[in-house]
């Protein structure tokens, strides 16, 4: 069977109502990590799957998790009556205990650090882990944050991958209450401290520790002896019934599990496809698990990691290239074009959110998300999922906010970019614009930071390996399997070579605290963390941090030296080939 007719055959395969009735099921449930939702919801799991006899493997394992349990607000202008104010409290955000705690309120802007010492501050936005953060080693007694809309969204507190601290990651745990307000009550507080002083009293418990969750897992063997895979993921925990984020990923993952499984003697790949615990209460725990678990398998034969979040949302009729790497972005841009009709989807690369664990070791991401369109009244810029829907982490992610039509056509989609990627010959792993990226990037520090560090070898090495890219994908792959093995295991060494220096500090054996997590906004290019904390060095000349700095920036120079020139390696010795 050619790959086409199995991406035919598989999409027709695709059950809208049981779609569907995998998304009713779940909107009844609330699935909080380590609780009886998530019991029921992997007993729902195990179940459906052997309706269709697919076998599934379930993990269990510890997570160190949190849950917010319950939080008030009162408000007591100095003068007037007190009154309360609807607030819910985070996931990591330390309990006040039963007496609560009592404070004076200030507004803290951006820039204002230093004055929120000994107040409660408060402060504009969702409520993100890195200003918790910053404002607790500031000082402050605790935050409000006044969201930006007329409803509350959950969110998680802490910086630390996976949610747990490693010895030296242990300081990075909130040490703070935080509680967050809608936007007309946050304003209404605003307003009262402008004209005086107001205390504020905050009680809050958060329920932080040890629980045992548990993990499903597909494995759907592939006919070649390559033992390489596609892994596919996405949470099954919520927030309330979390339809959009992401029962209906959920629902698309037991689909795919179905259809896979009924043609997996024509798939040569491997797919492994897991439901993960603990990302919305563990900072994606699950995910991290598995990847510190099965690191050596991941390392040797992951291909590529497929996320799926938040599809089937009502009015998401826009494909955005999800957390995709380079080197896969002409190929998932081609399948968008083919499925959808959308000629010219907007691409975004991988960020630290979104269950993205496996970049650290350099395995590429692609995910084929699909939005609400610019323009679209229900489009929230600062959401995180749930399509960029105003409902995204609240109770009012309901049945209602998701569409089956939209749900069929994501499912269908991934269909197609698994089957394709499973089926290829030779990986699509096309280097030149990682290439071009990196060098772009390198060319930009060393124009910033090169009077402090000497960054022009690195320059002349970047332009090295764009040549080397774009020479490579000119080179065709003769018709013989050996050649082919040779040039798939080397498209993958490079892939582990370049992105652990592209996407993070920690390298392929840790995880990169999630320090900035941007929401869905677009990111091209190479961000190459690493280097580019040394754009830094010119604030601080004088200073002790100068120099501190600087051996951290040159030891980061040192490490994508080595990357490069091990790309450029393995690039050169494929080319004489």
């Amino acid at each position: 069977m050619s790959t086409e007719a199995l991406v035919e055959k598989l999409q027709k395969a695709i059950d809208a109502k049981r779609l569907w009735k995998h998304v009713e099921w779940a909107s009844h449930v609330r699935r909080d990590t380590g609780g009886p939702g998530e019991e029921k919801m992997v007993k729902y799991i195990i179940d459906e799957l052997a309706q269709d006899e697919v076998p599934v493997k379930i993990h269990t394992f510890d997570a160190y998790l949190s849950y917010p349990r319950q939080a008030t607000l009162e408000v007591r202008p100095e003068g007037e009556e007190a009154f309360q104010l609807m607030c819910l409290t985070h996931s990591f955000a330390r309990s006040t205990g039963p007496n609560g705690l009592i404070g004076r309120a200030k507004i803290i802007g951006e820039g204002d650090l230093d004055l929120a010492a000994g107040r409660v501050a408060v402060v504009d936005g969702v409520a993100t882990p890195i200003q918790v953060l910053d404002l607790d080693r500031a000082g402050a007694q605790a935050i409000i944050f006044v969201n930006p809309g007329p409803v509350i969204h959950h969110m998680i507190e802490t910086t630390i991958w996976g949610g747990i601290p490693t010895p030296s990651q242990v300081d990075r745990l909130p040490g703070i209450p935080v509680v967050s307000v809608n936007n007309p009550d946050g304003e209404r507080l605003k307003a009262l401290l402008r004209k005086g002083p107001v205390e504020v009293k905050l009680v809050t418990k958060v329920d932080t520790g040890w629980y045992t969750v548990k993990l499903p897992e597909v494995v759907i063997p592939g006919t070649d002896d390559s033992a390489d895979f596609i892994l596919v993921g996405g949470h099954y925990c919520s927030w309330e019934v979390g339809i959009t984020d992401n029962a209906t990923g959920v629902a698309v993952l037991l689909e795919l599990a179905r259809i896979l499984w009924q043609e997996r003697n024509h798939l040569k790949r491997s797919v492994r496809i897991a439901w993960w615990p603990g990302h919305s209460h563990g900072r994606y725990a699950g995910s991290t698990w598995y990847a510190d678990t099965f690191f050596t398998e991941l390392r040797k034969h992951c291909i590529l990691y497929h996320n799926i979040d938040s599809p089937g949302a009502r009015g998401a009729t826009q494909y955005i290239l999800r957390h995709t790497s380079a080197e896969v972005e002409d190929f998932a841009r081609r399948i968008v074009q083919t499925y959808t009709g959308q000629q010219d989807p907007p691409v975004h690369r991988p960020t630290r959110a979104a269950d993205q664990s496996f970049l650290n070791m350099g395995i590429p991401s692609c995910s084929l998300y699909s939005f609400l369109p610019d323009g679209h009244p229900d489009k929230r810029l600062w959401t995180g999922g749930s399509a960029s829907g105003w409902w995204w982490h609240t109770e009012f992610d309901t049945l209602d906010k998701a569409d089956p039509a939209i749900l069929e056509k994501d499912c269908r989609l991934s269909a197609a970019f698994i089957a394709l990627l499973a089926n290829t010959e030779v990986l699509p792993f096309d280097f030149k614009l990682l290439a071009a990226e990196i060098a772009e990037t390198i060319k930009y520090l060393e124009q910033e930071i090169g009077t402090e560090v000497d960054l022009r070898s690195l320059v002349e090495l970047a332009e090295e390996l764009v040549q080397a890219a774009e020479d490579l994908s000119r080179k065709p792959v003769a018709v013989d399997p050996a050649k082919v093995a040779r040039r798939n295991y080397v498209l993958r060494k490079i892939s582990q070579s370049l992105n652990p220096v592209v996407f993070g500090l920690e390298g392929p054996y840790g995880h990169d605290v999630a320090e900035r997590v941007p929401q869905m906004t677009a990111h091209k290019g190479a961000k190459m963390d690493g280097l580019s904390r040394g754009l830094e060095l010119k604030y601080l000349r004088g200073t002790d941090r100068y120099g501190f700095l600087k051996v951290q920036t040159v030891r980061q120079i040192n490490r994508a030296t080595e990357a490069l020139e091990g790309a450029l390696e393995l690039l050169r010795s494929e080319l004489q080939q």
